[in-house]
């Protein structure tokens, strides 16, 4: 069985912006970087099971790959998710973060939004669209939270990458995911790399099993820096109504129908990943096997639906997650890889798993 790759996506296209009258409160936005594998959705979910009953939350995702998995984490809870896919919202012009931004005020239920970009995101430049003028009476922007597995900071790729570096300069708040698994040495490398940071921040925390750190969002943000452009590098003003050339927000949700394949180059990785049809079903042993033998990339993300139930699997080099999952809308997966892998294997022997594969 060979899965048709469908690279087809609607044309999105800005029109004109009609602001609303200002609301009486503005929008609490975090945005919580970090890099690969750091901990950012098993933190996020852990805030979301804490938050004040009478608070509204919303959560913006920003997958690397086209096909949003992080999203899936969240099935069954009551908070809204806009997912954007398909590259970084840190780039492009910051057009899809334009547009997820105006769906989301324009609801006006929202008491607090929590910004995941990917981890190979830049910060930098999202930060500048949060504080733009045209979105001030909308958004207040709150604590900056970057988490960090600390053992990661053996790693000079990661310490001295461009993106890893400006997550930890622009955040107010730090903290250490998977503290239970840190060692003596790995909990002194992370406290002296925090010591060593100026300025200090707010907040430097490890984020302990029994612990959410939810009062990260109590922190004070920095003050914005003040921003000085040339007219040629005016933002792009965009609607804030959810439709896009006639083209509805739900119907654009739905162009990935699967089976549906892709792959491609992006930013110095290779990235792809498949969507099925909920029905069929994967022998949870096979599965797992299979996936297993995967970790020689850099994340593999999915959710499926098994003979034992539906699960989510989260894999690193450093970490393994295996749980079960609420969402039920179909099986994905995605790989993120520092080399070009064999797609068509990968598929061929992904496939070898199914036990059912009717539509």
């Amino acid at each position: 069985m060979t899965l048709p790759t469908n690279s087809a996506e609607p044309n999105a296209g800005a029109q004109g912006m009609s602001f609303k009258a200002a609301p009486a409160k503005k929008l609490s936005v975090h945005l919580v970087t970090g890099f690969l594998g750091a901990g950012k959705t098993t933190l996020i979910s852990r805030w979301m099971a804490e938050k004040p009953v009478d608070e509204r939350w919303a959560i913006l995702v920003n997958e690397f790959g086209q096909i949003g998995i992080d999203q899936t984490a969240w099935a069954g809870d009551d908070v809204f998710i806009q997912e954007v896919a398909g590259g970084c919202i840190c780039c492009l012009q910051n057009m899809p973060l334009q547009l997820a931004l105006g769906k989301i005020t324009s609801r006006g239920d929202i008491d607090r939004l929590i910004i995941e970009p990917t981890g190979l995101g830049h910060p930098t430049q999202i930060i500048e669209t949060l504080q733009e003028a045209h979105w001030q009476p909308y958004l207040s922007l709150a604590a900056s939270v970057c988490v960090l597995d600390a053992r990661m900071l053996n790693d000079a790729r990661v310490r001295e990458h461009e993106t890893f570096i400006a997550q930890v300069a622009v955040a107010d708040v730090l903290l250490f995911s998977k503290a239970d698994v840190l060692s003596d040495a790995e909990r002194i490398t992370a406290n002296e790399f925090a010591a060593e940071l100026s300025p200090a921040k707010a907040l430097v925390a490890f984020v302990e099993p029994e612990s959410s750190c939810i009062e990260a969002l109590s922190v004070a943000a920095k003050p914005p820096k003040q921003q000085r452009r040339s007219l040629l590098h005016a933002p792009v003003i965009v609607a804030l109504s959810p439709r896009l050339d006639g083209v509805s927000a739900e119907q654009a949700a739905q162009a990935k129908l699967p089976p549906y394949h892709y792959h491609e180059p992006a930013q110095g990785h290779f990235i792809g990943g498949w969507i099925l049809p909920a029905s069929w079903c994967f022998c949870h042993d096979e599965l797992l096997t299979e996936l297993m033998s995967w970790r020689d990339a850099e994340r593999v993300k999915g959710v499926f639906h098994t003979d034992k139930g539906w699960i989510f699997f989260n894999a690193t080099a450093l970490d393994l997650a295996i749980r079960s999952s609420e969402y039920r809308s179909d099986s994905r997966v995605e790989i993120i890889s520092p080399i070009d892998l064999d797609w068509a294997l990968r598929e061929q022997r992904l496939l070898a798993c199914l036990i059912a594969a009717t539509a």
